[in-house]
């Protein structure tokens, strides 16, 4: 059995012997570890959607969502429910087993907690697994983010 749990206590030579590994024995060892943690065959499939693109007042130099850059990104508000909804219903339709939401800002407003929770809320009722990527929370935000189904 392929040892499953994550190691943080590599060895630069362990390392470099991995590199030095022929690609079909690299591979061998990867189908290994995935039998190993799903017998079954079947991995998580995930879907994300941008729910608010571009226009982020921070002045990150690597970021594409930043507005203080002309990237060529369209900047958009937060979307509508009901968009949200027809993107996760696709996705499942196409096998995604989770669906993440992300928006361009360094942080989630109180003002956008609901409609978030909203969004979360209706993606759980279509039978998907949820995440979110929303910079940082504030106090009381992660658990109303929770509560919503949030996974």
């Amino acid at each position: 059995m392929t040892a499953l749990a994550p190691r943080h206590d590599w060895t630069r030579d362990e390392i470099a012997a991995l590199f030095d590994q022929p690609l079909d024995a690299l591979v061998a060892a990867a189908i290994d570890v995935k039998r190993a943690n799903w017998p079954d065959g079947r991995v998580q499939k995930s879907r994300r959607l941008s729910v608010k693109t571009g226009g982020c007042a921070e002045d990150c130099g690597y970021c594409s969502q930043s507005a203080h850059f002309d990237t060529g990104l369209k900047a958009s508000g937060l979307m509508p429910l009901d968009e949200v909804i027809a993107a996760a219903r696709k996705a499942k339709a196409e096998g995604a087993d989770r669906f993440c939401m992300g928006a361009a800002w360094r942080s989630l407003k109180d003002r956008d907690v609901e409609k978030v929770a909203d969004m979360i809320r209706a993606v759980k009722a279509e039978g998907m697994d949820t995440c979110a990527t929303l910079g940082m929370l504030e106090d009381g935000q992660a658990d109303a983010l929770a509560s919503a189904g949030l996974d």
